[in-house]
């Protein structure tokens, strides 16, 4: 029997993947990082906590490796994930401008950390990430203020703030501000790849699974060469992200 990788999830296995046709970026770069074994080792050790130790693997506090998507809630620093809203509590305001916590109930997370509150705001698949001083989500409602600055810099904190905002209105996540990631299909063959490299699996036995089935056969390389040519880059982008390269996915 084809034994797992360090995620515990079969990679020839499609439908163990299906969820990330439509998570958003960050949660792919969280099913890298949660099959590090040095990451694991380190979540284990802290137990969950120690944002100091959590600020080194790019999370403002640990979250559990068995986590896969869409059950896991990464807390991604803003000196990784750009998408990183900063707020603070501005003066009162009409009460149709007043955020307040607790009409969020189970798709907010809360963390208080490192002289900062760090808020969460997800339904597993889409994600809208603040920033903010102590008390500033946690102390009732509030109207926020909302920090940007630059030209290039505050362009991804902005598309934040319109996804913050279609979602205090509605209640959903716009399903046009949070659009399919066009290259989904692509990252998850690449991260079954890796499954399938920690499960042992040769560079043919992943051309046959996730490419063609006749890349199991004879003299699949000379009769196949453009499989051949796919296993390999697939193989190569698998061992590239698992070094730490899909941390461009946070960009």
């Amino acid at each position: 029997m084809q034994r797992d990788g360090a995620s515990g999830t079969d990679w020839r296995d499609a439908a163990s993947y299906a969820a990330l046709s439509e998570a958003d970026r960050s949660l792919f770069a969280w099913e890298w990082l949660r099959r590090s074994p040095r990451y694991a080792a380190a979540a284990r050790g802290m137990d969950g906590g120690g944002a100091d130790a959590a600020a080194k693997f790019g999370l403002v506090r640990f979250e559990a490796p068995q986590l896969a998507v869409p059950h896991a809630r990464p807390l991604w620093s803003a000196q990784v994930h750009p998408h990183v809203l900063p707020v603070e509590r501005g003066p009162a305001g009409r009460p149709e401008d007043s955020f307040d916590l607790a009409d969020f109930g189970a798709i907010a997370t809360l963390f208080a950390g490192g002289g900062a509150e760090h808020l969460l705001l997800s339904d597993g698949l889409r994600t809208v990430r603040l920033d903010g001083a102590p008390g500033t989500f946690s102390h009732g409602p509030v109207c926020l203020a909302y920090r940007l600055h630059g030209a290039g810099a505050a362009e991804r904190p902005l598309l934040t703030l319109r996804r913050f905002l279609s979602l205090c209105r509605s209640g959903r996540f716009s399903s046009s501000l949070h659009p399919r990631e066009a290259r989904a299909r692509r990252w998850i063959l690449v991260l079954r790849a890796a499954d399938a490299l920690a499960a042992g699996a040769g560079q043919r036995e992943i051309a046959s699974e996730l490419l063609s089935r006749t890349a199991g056969e004879p003299q699949w390389r000379s009769r196949e060469p453009s499989v051949r040519s796919q296993a390999q880059r697939l193989v190569a982008s698998a061992r590239s992200f698992a070094r730490g390269g899909y941390r461009s996915l946070l960009g």
